[in-house]
């Protein structure tokens, strides 16, 4: 190939080069104007259109994509041809763009390029055609010294591009007077495409402001919302909008408004509207209400008291026995976290299932108690307190009457009666003997350990009597001895142990011989003078007896008073026999008394 044709072809590179450039010089100037036109037109149906989100959205990538095609038509394009990527112009297209400017040119051009072609064709073929590709190399020399000196670049003419100039100029003008003459147009509108998925109220000479901290409520509550206005021009009534109706608010004042939203159940949407204004959609959020629907309470009770057990149903105040087991049953509504919280302290329950909790206690003393339950968004406030009270397991009763038998004082006989609230274990009489303080005994006895009797004793009932009979002749009671006893009943209380109570404790005190001697003489002294009343009176009454019978004898007939008279001195005389009987019975029980005590004496001697 010729350094000749070789300049040529550089040349033609060379301009290929210079037209992308131009290319991408116009295309710059095109791809201005069309964006800032699409720019300035999106912006300003916007600001006067002041579409919702749904069209601003497709505005807003509308004018994205068609930014994007612009770009890579008339920049993108025309730089990856400038740098040779992708497919360019031949040298042929270049000639005949070549030779629309120089009309001589454009033959000769082409007619060396195909000369080119035809001599590499010809390099290729056998020796004897080597002649004639001697001949078109020479025929391409001439040619391409004729075109030496055409300048090929000089065919484009970048400064042409000046008249295109006035496309981008007229919306950089428009833009320019729109930011001077009222800049919210651009600057609004292009916010609000930007932000093209929120919502923006439409400017009005007035502002809704809600005062509320946060619009949440609690679910099935009722919810005030405050709206005060601000600005130039203030409406005489505002509406709020819900699912396309419409609700006046009440008018407090000039400026402040009120709506009440009834028992929400709901997220509410909503907006704010007056005179063909709106506000944002705004949302009133319904917070779930933790709440305790119902409960119930299972009590097992102690299993001495032989009671059944139960189940109560949305009653939080009890009365129980000590010792009952109790286990609530709570079912709730929204609740994550349940508190059980006693005067004492608190306890967290943990869920056994969805919006269920259970918890159990034995309750040994009265407790007071409430119920608080809550989720994530917030606590219940509404709590009520309940009572148990706890019934101790009371100490039985016993009361008990005594009487002595009339022939010995050593023989007794009881009645009692045992109480109890739920029943009872045991029943015993107890007695020990106590220490003799005797001077003229000759030996003193010790302290005992206490001796106790079991006595049947309906263990079922709460209340029962008793009888019981004590002989102390079997003890072998010595003069002055001491003896104490009492009777003591035990509960069934199976929770605290079995309690006990004891009647009180009566003495009995055995004579001394000193004691005795002394009774002894008291006693017949006693009997004597009692003897010697009843011999007077008996001689009184023989005498009236003989008197009476002397006047009987003188009279054939007694008078009623005779007769009365009669009858009372034969009543008086068997009386004194009774009395002398007893006289006598008393004489000897003293002497079987004293007899008695004085062989135990006698055999503690021996």
């Amino acid at each position: 190939m010729s350094s000749n044709y070789q300049n040529l072809i550089e040349k033609l590179d060379e301009f290929i080069r210079k037209y992308y450039k131009n290319l991408l010089l116009r295309g710059l100037i095109y791809s201005t104007a069309l964006v800032l036109l699409f720019f300035v037109s999106a912006t300003t149906l916007e600001y006067f259109a002041h579409f919702n989100s749904v069209v601003r959205t497709i505005l807003f990538y509308s004018f994205v994509l068609a930014t994007l095609f612009i770009l890579v038509k008339y920049i993108a394009i025309p730089v990856s041809k400038l740098y040779k990527f992708g497919k360019i112009i031949s040298h042929e297209e270049a000639s005949a763009i070549i030779g629309k400017h120089f009309s001589n040119v454009q033959d000769k051009l082409l007619n060396v390029l195909q000369l080119q072609s035809q001599q590499n064709s010809k390099l290729q073929t056998p020796v004897p055609m080597a002649i004639g590709t001697q001949l078109l190399e020479a025929s391409i020399n001439q040619k391409t010294k004729e075109l030496k000196p055409i300048p090929f670049t000089s065919a484009i003419d970048l400064s042409e591009n000046r008249k295109y100039l006035k496309y981008a100029l007229i919306p950089v003008l428009v833009i320019t007077v729109i930011l001077f003459a009222a800049p919210s147009i651009i600057t609004d509108g292009t916010k609000r495409l930007v932000k093209h998925s929120e919502y923006f109220e439409k400017e009005a000479p007035f502002q809704f402001i809600i005062t509320n901290p946060d619009l949440k409520t609690v679910t099935q509550q009722d919810y005030e919302l405050k709206v005060k206005l601000t600005g130039d021009e203030i409406p005489d009534n505002i509406y709020v909008e819900i699912d396309g109706n419409e609700f006046k608010l009440d008018k407090e004042n000039i400026v402040n408004f009120t709506y009440i939203f009834k028992n929400v159940q709901k997220n509410i949407p909503f907006q704010l509207a007056a005179d063909g204004f709106k506000s944002k959609e705004y949302e009133l959020v319904a917070l779930p209400n933790p709440v305790l629907l119902n409960f119930d309470i299972a009590l097992a009770y102690p299993k001495y008291l032989n009671k059944k057990d139960e189940v109560v149903k949305n009653t939080g105040d009890l009365v129980v026995p000590t010792g009952t087991k109790l286990s609530w049953n709570l079912n709730t509504q929204n609740t994550e976290q349940l508190r059980l919280n006693f005067n004492d302290t608190s306890f967290s329950v943990a869920p056994t299932s969805e919006n269920n909790f259970i918890y159990s206690t034995r309750l040994f003393r009265d407790k007071s108690y409430s119920v608080t339950t809550a989720n994530q968004f917030l606590k219940s406030k509404d709590s009520v307190t309940y009572s148990i009270n706890v019934i101790p397991d009371a100490y039985p009763q016993i009361t008990v009457a005594e009487k002595k038998d009339s022939t010995s004082n050593k023989r007794i006989y009881f009645r009692g009666e045992v109480k109890d609230d739920y029943g009872f274990n045991k029943l015993s009489f107890n007695y020990r003997f106590i220490n003799n303080n005797d001077s003229a005994a000759t030996d003193n006895y010790k302290k005992m350990t206490t001796n106790g009797i079991p006595i049947a004793v309906n263990k079922m009932l709460t209340q029962d009597q008793f009888f019981h009979y004590w002989d102390m002749t079997e003890l072998g009671v010595a003069p002055g001895d001491e003896i104490e006893y009492y009777f003591e009943v035990w509960d069934n209380d199976g929770v605290t142990g079995s309690k006990s109570a004891r009647s009180q404790k009566m003495i009995f005190k055995a004579p001394t011989l000193k004691e005795l001697e002394e009774n002894t003489d008291k006693n017949n002294n006693k009997i004597k003078e009692d003897l010697e009343e009843s011999i007077r009176e008996a001689k009184e009454v023989q005498k009236e007896l003989a008197d009476l019978q002397r006047k009987v004898a003188e009279k054939k007939d007694l008078t009623w008073e005779e007769k009365k008279k009669l009858k009372e001195l034969l009543d008086k005389q068997k009386n004194l026999q009774k009395k002398i009987e007893n006289v006598k019975n008393e004489n000897q029980q003293n002497n079987e008394q004293k007899n008695e005590y004085k062989r135990k004496e006698v055999s503690k001697k021996d």
